[in-house]
């Protein structure tokens, strides 16, 4: 009797080990956060006042952005800015003003250091329309440009779409051979996927990635 409830006990703590197990190797990715927490978290680590938020704070997280990285974006609805917000720490991606703002979003490592970044397109400019793209590093919050591999001749005055296919970033410009009011509010608001399918694309380039950061080289279109 001794050894069978010896060997029950047993069984019990090796039971509780494997759950124990099981809950480390399963980490639940946190919470996502509410536009009123964002907005909280923007204005103390950006130092953001009421005015410069005065617009309504939209959740645009893309869903390979979240999976990925466990982070998200926050579109204002005013000033058109894109925060990203995780973990305590919010920073800006590009710029809204005159434009569009962020108008795409991939997540891609692109320093190799085995978390993953976000690549994304956004415009701006009063007066003259013109579109860019950079990435940013998540563990260090830092925006970087992606530059031409060859030298451009003059600002993209059209509107881009990244799309991620296979390993690479392909770029794409978004055509005039549609509705361009309901192109537009798309793309101030963030356009979604049925959005997307919907515009007319025309293949630009592809964003190459190298050691010392990520560049965007000319294909022409198909």
């Amino acid at each position: 009797m001794m050894r069978l409830k010896s060997a029950a006990g047993l069984g019990v703590c090796m039971m509780t080990a494997g759950l124990l197990l099981t809950g480390c190797a399963t980490d639940a990715k946190p919470a996502k956060l509410s536009k009123e927490d964002a907005r909280t978290i923007v204005e103390d680590k950006l130092d953001q006042s009421s005015s410069s938020l005065a617009g309504q704070l939209a959740d645009i997280t893309p869903d390979d952005v979240w999976e990925e990285t466990g982070h998200q974006l926050f579109k204002d609805s005013s000033s058109l800015e894109t925060y990203v917000v995780a973990d305590g720490k919010a920073a800006v991606l590009g710029t809204g003003f005159g434009g569009s703002g962020v108008t795409s979003v991939v997540p891609y490592d692109v320093n190799g250091d085995g978390a993953g970044d976000l690549v994304y397109a956004y415009s701006y400019g009063s007066g003259i329309h013109r579109s860019v793209m950079s990435w940013m590093d998540l563990q260090t919050m830092t925006e970087h440009p992606v530059l031409s591999k060859a030298e451009t001749a003059g600002f993209r005055t059209y509107d881009l779409i990244l799309q991620k296919e296979d390993d690479s970033i392909i770029v794409y410009q978004v055509g005039n051979k549609q509705n361009r009011e309901a192109v537009t509010q798309a793309l101030m608001s963030y356009p979604a996927s049925k959005d997307i399918e919907s515009m007319s694309l025309v293949k630009d380039g592809v964003l190459v990635k190298e050691q010392d950061g990520l560049y965007y080289e000319a294909t022409g279109a198909d």
